[in-house]
């Protein structure tokens, strides 16, 4: 069946427990693709909650709830996140129905849509006015100078600023919405084993490691950077990139 679900749009790939995967989804609406060594899987998740799970292998398959506890078994799961539209969702939901991969048969779930920017603001700040843009790729604004800068350093894809849930600038290819959200959900993980010893100082910055690159979180003044870079960057470049930037705020 995962040739048949729909394509989607890729959001990144890496490697994490499930329960990570529901806590830091709470604004994803769409596949979870997972690969393991003898199969491969997916769920269909909205909004941190999962709807359905399959899991392939060439001895045996999974469906619904005995796939979602075998992906529960499992310490770390390499996946990818691809986001659905509404329409896309409901197509992954009626396949699911006829595979009996649905986690909950009997429940109707009306498909959330996160394409318009009313949702997605709704989502971090409460309500848009009216009127106001709602095309999901454009950038919130016009890519200033000190991202740019960023951006054309080599092994850098893509890069924003962000504070309180909202992203403040950006440079690059990059989904903004989902990318603060990401970007805050690591933060406030790091920021939380950071009180837990006061005496190793301030937050200076945290880098994660996945299969596709790397991504860079650092203070900017009172927001903070989201840095991403493909997997055979030059680190020391880029922190001293970083230090340059932050010593001008």
């Amino acid at each position: 069946m995962m040739d048949k679900l729909p394509e989607g749009k890729a959001i990144g790939e890496m490697q994490a427990p499930l329960q990570w995967i529901f806590s830091h989804t709470a604004r994803f609406v769409g596949a979870v693709r997972i690969t393991m060594q003898d199969g491969e899987g997916f769920l269909l998740v909205q909004k941190g909650e999962p709807l359905a799970a399959q899991f392939m292998h060439p001895l045996k398959s999974l469906s619904g709830p005995s796939a979602l506890k075998y992906f529960s078994s499992q310490p770390i799961l390499d996946f990818g996140l691809w986001k659905y539209e509404p329409g896309e969702m409901q197509e992954a939901l009626a396949l699911s129905a006829k595979t009996q991969a649905l986690l909950h048969p009997d429940r109707e779930f009306p498909v959330a849509d996160l394409s318009g920017e009313s949702d997605r603001r709704s989502l971090v700040t409460g309500a848009v006015e009216d009127g106001e843009d709602d095309s999901y790729d454009a950038p919130p604004g016009p890519e200033p100078g000190p991202l740019k800068a960023v951006l054309q350093q080599p092994g850098v894809t893509a890069v924003a600023c962000f504070a309180d849930g909202l992203c403040i600038s950006s440079a690059g290819e990059i989904d903004a919405d989902y990318t603060v959200a990401f970007a805050e959900d690591l933060l406030r993980w790091a920021l939380s084993l950071h009180s837990a010893a006061p005496a190793s100082g301030a937050f200076v910055q945290m880098t994660l490691f996945y299969r596709g690159g790397n991504v860079i979180i650092a203070p900017y003044g009172d927001e903070y950077l989201c840095v991403f870079t493909t997997p055979g960057v030059q680190f020391g470049q880029i922190r001293r990139m970083i230090r340059e930037l932050q010593s001008g705020v």
